[in-house]
């Protein structure tokens, strides 16, 4: 018998070994080290979402998601944004969350791109440094820009998908705050406004009109739209109706009716958008 002939069978179960081997550890590839090295891709957009998530107040159970909306309020505004309408955060890091953990556990591979994982990322670096800032204005004017960057370039601004949510969120309403807030900037620059409220308050319902009756405002858009337009008009009518006819009364009356007319406009543009 020669020597080969002997070591034939140890071959055998060498290849079977090693045929086996390589099998699992293919297995193992695909079912753990794959959806590891998965998970891994999303981590830039996981950790910055917890940071922004720290920053803001909000921590979530199995039972109930814990929010502090007033966190994110500060900034000086030529209208007043009633502070629940800052819960639009709260929506904005579940529906981040719920679109990284799609795309990181989707069956064969990652539902974002490393492009998509880098705008989520930048953006919740952004937005978590606004929180608190000593220049409120300017760093929700660079939230409303990186938050929308993705949008414009990947004209995804319109579409509404699980992974587009968040950034349109995101990006409509610190584009509201911005504008807002830049009126009240220029404003404060201006003698004859700087010390009339009122007036400025009208400037802020003329530029709130222009953007919530904008031609190429998508849904998501609408509807932050309309979620503020009708916190506004319920914080406008605390407080009753006052009909004497001093000055200050006069304007009162006026910016109300103003608050009212803007925020039909905005509702029913998001319930035509939505019903018809």
């Amino acid at each position: 018998m020669k020597f080969s002939d002997a070591l034939a069978p140890i071959d055998d179960v060498g290849e079977k070994v090693m045929g086996t081997t390589e099998e699992y550890v293919k297995k193992a590839d695909d079912v753990i080290l794959g959806r590891v090295m998965r998970v891994m891709d999303h981590a830039p957009a996981f950790v910055t979402l917890k940071a922004l998530a720290d920053a803001g107040g909000i921590s979530a159970s199995l039972s109930s998601i814990v929010s502090h909306p007033e966190t994110f309020t500060g900034l000086d505004m030529a209208l007043d944004i009633p502070t629940m309408t800052f819960e639009i955060w709260t929506l904005i890091c579940v529906f981040q969350a719920l679109s990284l953990a799609k795309s990181a556990l989707a069956s064969n591979a990652n539902e974002l791109s490393q492009s998509d994982i880098t705008a989520l990322a930048l953006s919740n670096v952004v937005a978590a440094r606004a929180i608190g800032s000593t220049n409120p204005l300017r760093d929700t004017i660079l939230v409303a820009l990186v938050s929308g960057y993705a949008l414009r370039n990947n004209d995804s601004a319109g579409a509404i998908t699980i992974h587009s949510t968040s950034l349109q969120l995101m990006s409509s309403f610190t584009t509201v705050l911005s504008v807002l807030g830049t009126v009240a900037w220029i404003s404060a620059k201006i003698p004859l406004l700087a010390d009339s409220a009122s007036i400025i308050g009208l400037l802020g319902l003329v530029s709130y009109h222009v953007m919530a009756t904008r031609e190429g405002n998508g849904t998501v858009k609408m509807f932050v739209n309309a979620g503020i337009l009708f916190g506004m008009l319920l914080g406008a009518m605390e407080g009753g109706f006052d009909l004497s006819l001093t000055p200050e009364n006069v304007m009162k009356t006026i910016g109300r009716l103003g608050t009212a007319y803007v925020a039909y406009e905005g509702i029913d543009r998001f319930r035509a958008a939505v019903m018809d």
